[in-house]
């Protein structure tokens, strides 16, 4: 773990449990045997090689594909005004009739809130996120990476006990991701959430997470399973020097490479 935030986590209930988990279509098992407990503020990157199952068992864990075999366990909501799990996409997703503040309420809808609270809980995640000032904006006059931003406000806005992130800044121009990246590293410190993260960009894992989980195939034609999961033990703030950091990349892209 990178910081004692982190350390206490462990000593809290699971916000989702994977026990035995198979993944597939029809008769056809392409991820199997997964094991995954994650703790609040627990922040765990998945990476693979392409169409290995990364996003199919992001889907499984929010409880949007169902397994093949074993069990996904996410504890419900803590009250009814928030939600068990929320999800940032690859794209922002944001409704263009609805202003930057409507779209990040709209997952706030189905709760029991005020349209004041609405209000209040939609400005703060907005914040978090650097664009409270924007929130009567309309979502084309945003650029690519603060429609993105939004999307995470919108997510963060539920108050979710478990934030998906299915690759969120693949799409973006280098500078921005960077940015952005930079910014999730200070927003994982001010939320209970814990993050489950997709990504292809092994650095951006090493960069971000707590552990990296690699799937791979052990054989060829058989299902991918997880064949290899890293602790990264550096200080979140000197990741990107340390003289570590470039070696545990390097270890990462071999165990890929090797499955």
């Amino acid at each position: 773990m990178t910081d004692s935030s982190t350390d206490s986590s462990m000593t809290m209930s699971p916000v989702l449990s994977a026990r035995n988990v198979s993944l597939g279509f029809d008769d056809t098992t392409i991820l199997a045997g997964v094991d995954l407990t994650l703790h609040p503020q627990e922040f765990v990157a998945v990476v693979g090689a392409s169409g290995v199952g990364k996003s199919t068992l992001l889907r499984a864990l929010a409880g949007l594909l169902a397994p093949q075999s074993g069990r996904v366990e996410i504890p419900a909501a803590i009250t009814r005004d928030s939600r068990a799990w929320s999800m940032v996409f690859q794209a922002p997703r944001l409704f263009p009739w609805r202003r930057v503040q409507g779209n990040v309420e709209l997952g706030l809808e189905g709760l029991s809130l005020s349209k004041a609270e609405r209000r209040r809980r939609a400005l703060e995640p907005l914040a978090l996120v650097g664009l409270d000032e924007f929130a009567e904006r309309w979502p084309h006059t945003l650029s690519g990476g603060q429609q993105q931003r939004v999307g995470i406000a919108r997510a963060l806005a539920v108050q979710p006990r478990v934030l998906f992130m299915d690759e969120p800044f693949s799409a973006l121009d280098a500078i921005t991701r960077r940015r952005l990246q930079q910014e999730l590293v200070e927003l994982r410190r001010r939320t209970e959430a814990a993050i489950v993260f997709i990504t292809h960009d092994i650095e951006e894992a090493v960069l971000l997470a707590d552990r990296v989980i690699v799937l791979g195939n052990s054989e060829v034609n058989q299902p991918a399973r997880v064949v290899e999961t890293l602790d990264v033990r550096m200080p979140l703030d000197e990741r990107r020097d340390h003289p570590e950091f470039a070696s545990l990349v390097q270890r990462i892209e071999t165990i890929i490479g090797n499955h």
